[in-house]
């Protein structure tokens, strides 16, 4: 097993966040190619976990604090980090130790480039990210954003607990529902979120319109979808089709309107 840094034969499957197995989104991997060229000057690490047959079956990305969604300092901040969990393709890899592998390499890069903690987020939800594995790994809580929990380690007793940078709530527009939707260039599920509330509400412009907000130079966690000034199924899991968010969409606006 290695941790390397992405390059020309491996920056496909991390853009792709591991997912070979779908059609590639020009839109989306130029935005995280984007997003990743801008950041590496910043001190990004994007990483790849290869096994012994040259396969790509886990990725990280992480970078110090002060780029991240969390507010803190002397501290590096981990955006990411996924295990292949699927049967296709290179199969189900998780319960193999790799998450520890990842969790590992990056506090010792964090000790060794001069920082005092390395922090993390999860969620308090079965559906994706638990942060009960970063708890179990030795990490603790120091604040909270609904389901979002962000948790820490460190090993400097100087070292401040960091809090989570939250996202604004948008204000509603009268009449239509507005759909505002935050999109930062280091996840693929934002970003093909925010192009799919953009497509439906050009599909719906009649009592809909969206606004997306790139958070990119200053990422945030939280809710990335409202209905005016409303979270929008904030403890998911996401919705299964556009038809039942279609259907939202139009229970919303029957309500906001009667």
């Amino acid at each position: 097993m290695k941790i390397l840094e992405i390059d020309e034969n491996t920056e496909d499957t991390f853009f792709r966040c591991l997912h070979d197995e779908k059609p590639q989104k020009p839109e989306i991997t130029r935005i995280r190619k984007e997003w990743n060229a801008k950041m590496k000057s910043k001190g990004l690490r994007a990483k790849v976990l290869i096994d012994d047959n040259e396969a790509v079956v886990g990725l990280c990305q992480y970078l110090p604090i002060e780029h991240s969604p969390f507010e803190g300092k002397a501290l590096m901040a981990i955006l990411c980090m996924a295990i292949h969990g699927y049967e296709h393709l290179v199969g189900n890899q998780r319960k193999k130790g790799y998450g520890r592998l990842f969790l590992e390499y990056v506090e010792k890069d964090a000790r060794e480039s001069g920082y005092k903690g390395v922090a993390v987020w999860g969620e308090d939800s079965p559906y994706w990210n638990p942060v009960s594995f970063y708890e179990h790994m030795g990490y603790i809580r120091a604040d909270k954003n609904g389901d979002n929990v962000l948790v820490w380690k460190n090993w400097d007793a100087s070292a401040e607990a960091p809090k989570i940078r939250r996202v604004p709530t948008p204000k509603p527009d009268e009449g239509k529902v507005k759909l505002t939707t935050y999109m930062c260039g280091w996840c693929i599920g934002e970003i093909k979120s925010a192009l799919n509330v953009q497509k439906v509400a050009k599909e719906m412009e009649e009592i809909a319109c969206c606004s997306i907000i790139d958070i990119s130079s200053t990422p945030m966690i939280g809710c990335l979808l409202y209905f005016d000034d409303k979270p929008y199924n904030p403890e998911g899991p996401p919705k299964e089709s556009n038809d039942e968010f279609k259907s939202d969409i139009i229970e919303f606006h029957r309500k906001k309107n009667k």
